[in-house]
């Protein structure tokens, strides 16, 4: 997001479609995150913290190749949907 320092985020992770496909839906926001090992980029937010349809959209860049990412979706943090690109 707009406005987040280095110091906010010392390690957004890099992922790989080996840890991609380790991940799967209804897990934890922290149980992604240290499955790919860092925090991601929040790209999207929407409600508040704490409310039961909070929803907030990471995204991670590939470790591999050009534009290579994947992009996780989490409603009260419980992961409901992902996607990738490019991902080896």
């Amino acid at each position: 997001m707009e406005g987040r320092t280095v110091a906010e985020s010392p390690n957004l992770g890099t992922i790989t479609k080996t840890k991609y496909n380790k991940i799967k839906n209804g897990m934890t926001y922290e149980e992604v995150a240290k499955i790919i090992g860092g925090s991601g980029e929040a790209v999207s937010e929407v409600g508040e913290k704490g409310d039961e349809f909070y929803t907030v959209m990471y995204s991670y860049k590939g470790e591999v190749g050009p534009g290579a990412n994947a992009v996780f979706t989490f409603q009260g943090n419980k992961l409901q949907a992902k996607a990738q690109f490019g991902l080896e």
